[in-house]
Parts: C-alpha cells; sequence; structure tokens
C-alpha cells in the first residue's frame, strides 16, 4: 500500500502545533485533520499575493503604498510579520 493511502487515517490521531499562540501566550494546537479548514481561499489569496510581491520584488499594483487596496497592505504587513517572527525564532533574535 502506498504510504499516502496511510496517512489520511494517521491524521485523525495526530495534533499539530501550530506556531501560533492564544491570549495567554500558550501555543495552539489543532488536530491535523482539521488543519485543512483553517487554511481559507482568502488565506491562499493571500500567500499568494505576499509571495508574488517578494518573488517580483514590486507591489501588485502601481503608485506605491498608497495606491495598494487596504487587504493586500494588511496581509503583506501581516504576513512579512510572521516571517519576521519565525526567523527570529528560528535563528535567534538579536535582542536576546
Amino acid at each position: 500500500m502506498h504510504k499516502a493511502q496511510i496517512a489520511p487515517r494517521q491524521r485523525d490521531k495526530k495534533r499539530w502545533v501550530t506556531g501560533v499562540k492564544d491570549d495567554e501566550g500558550k501555543d495552539i494546537i489543532i488536530m491535523q485533520k482539521d488543519a485543512e479548514s483553517y487554511l481559507t481561499d482568502e488565506f491562499y489569496i493571500c500567500w499568494y499575493v505576499y509571495c508574488m510581491t517578494k518573488n517580483l520584488e514590486t507591489l501588485p499594483f502601481g503608485g506605491g503604498w498608497a495606491e495598494q487596496p487596504a487587504w493586500i497592505t494588511e496581509a503583506l504587513s501581516a504576513l512579512t510579520v510572521e516571517e519576521s517572527r519565525m526567523e527570529a525564532e528560528k535563528y535567534g533574535s538579536d535582542n536576546d
């Protein structure tokens, strides 16, 4: 049997530490089988815009930040902050 055919049954029992903290600073842990429900179409659109902006090194629309739709600036800001946080956690922060 192929490994991919086994994985869905195992996902029902595995937990995933999301890397996100709750209001009390505790890790949010979800069941792996539920992860897909957290990744909405809106998330993937924001992720696509973020990756394209980063890879092409330009904003989606001309005219600078003031000309970008609000949802794009909010998505880029949130994902940039999250990337910085993850890098600081992985490589250590200069503030330590």
